[in-house]
């Protein structure tokens, strides 16, 4: 499962510790790590899997290690279902969640560090995000699958709780992505559906305790919607993410659409009292392979963007969108400037791209 380039090489050493090995993928800032039989241990760094230089999995070891991180019970299950969820304590205190895998192809298993959210990097941040914490009210992290958005969110949280004295909730469907280390703030994480059967009912049992911020990961149905915008209308700040494609201005209409389809009247007059800011970002990797340039398109909850709304006036929000710190950009032209600049492939500029075609004539033009 790991492909061709996850197959032994030769002169790997023959080491099958897994403690080494995910001591190794954690040196490597692995957001995951692949351990399948008949294949070398994986990483994925940077959203590509990486080959680990470590022998390949046998079969009797990948047994004895799912044997002792399911448990004889969980064990019986997972031989009988093929699948069985696993969490447990790895090297230097770090928690893993993953899953099991029984197939064709043999015993495995996908593991995730538990680890802190990348730090937010203050100097590069919109000033809107820079005074997040000053507001009350509804702020929405957009974008369409894998653009960042949980990610945002935990770096976000992590940030504020270093601000000031929070208390915070973070409701999170599982499996969890982060942890957060105790600083000025106290955090608690709720898990669906371990603490609660979903969303909606999460959210309802927040309302009634005195947290200043609560963070959804992620705000999908109409009922937690509701209950999100009754959050927001008591006072407290709620970060949620919501996916959306089509960059932040497609996030109301979409949230919209979800709160019509359960016959709410006053949904545009609530979203647009509620509404304090939307952001979403794109994540374009560097040419220099180090690491990411981040790309945030903010729509601030001003008068306007209220008005246009409350009128239904959905095409009209990407007039009243803001890119990079200094705003005054579209999504495109930002990203062209960072071709000029060096700093990312003409590919990775063409793959971004809103208008793909008009990129194109630039490339090709500069």
């Amino acid at each position: 499962m790991g492909g061709e380039n996850a197959r032994a090489q030769p002169s790997q050493p023959l080491v099958n510790d897994l403690d080494d090995i995910l001591g190794s993928a954690l040196q490597r800032r692995a957001a995951a790590i692949h351990l399948f039989e008949g294949e070398v241990p994986s990483a994925r760094v940077d959203g590509k899997l990486h080959p680990l230089p470590f022998a390949p999995v046998s079969r009797h070891q990948a047994t004895l290690w799912l044997q002792t991180l399911t448990g004889r019970d969980g064990w019986s299950e997972a031989e009988r279902t093929g699948t069985r969820r696993i969490v447990f304590t790895g090297p230097t205190g770090v928690l893993f969640r993953g899953q099991f895998l029984a197939g064709r192809q043999g015993l495995g298993c996908v593991l995730f560090p538990v680890l802190p959210p990348p730090p937010i990097e203050e100097r590069t941040l919109p000033s809107a995000l820079r005074h997040l914490a000053d507001l009350r009210g509804l702020v929405v992290l957009a974008g369409g699958i894998a653009a960042g958005k949980t990610t945002l969110l935990g770096s976000l949280v992590a940030w504020l709780s270093r601000t000031q004295c929070w208390r915070i909730l973070m409701l999170e469907e599982a499996p969890v992505r982060f942890s957060y280390r105790p600083e000025q703030s106290w955090i608690s994480q709720w898990e669906i559906p371990r603490h609660f059967p979903d969303m909606a009912s999460a959210l309802a049992s927040a309302l009634d305790l005195d947290g200043e911020l609560v963070a959804i990961d992620p705000l999908r149905e109409a009922a937690a919607i509701e209950a999100a915008l009754d959050l927001a209308e008591s006072g407290k700040l709620v970060l949620a993410t919501h996916e959306a494609e089509g960059g932040v201005a497609a996030a109301i209409p979409s949230l919209i659409r979800t709160l019509d389809q359960n016959d709410q009247r006053s949904a545009s007059e609530r979203l647009a009292a509620a509404l304090r800011l939307a952001v979403s970002q794109t994540l374009l990797p560097r040419r220099d392979g180090q690491g990411v340039s981040v790309l945030y398109e903010i729509l601030p909850g001003h008068p306007a963007v209220a008005a246009a709304i409350r009128a239904g006036a959905s095409a009209s929000l990407g007039e009243f969108v803001q890119v990079g710190p200094e705003g005054g950009k579209r999504v495109d032209d930002a990203i062209l400037e960072l071709w000029k600049a060096g700093m990312i492939s003409a590919e990775e500029a063409v793959r971004h791209a809103r208008e793909k075609e008009r990129v194109l004539v630039h490339l090709e033009g500069g």
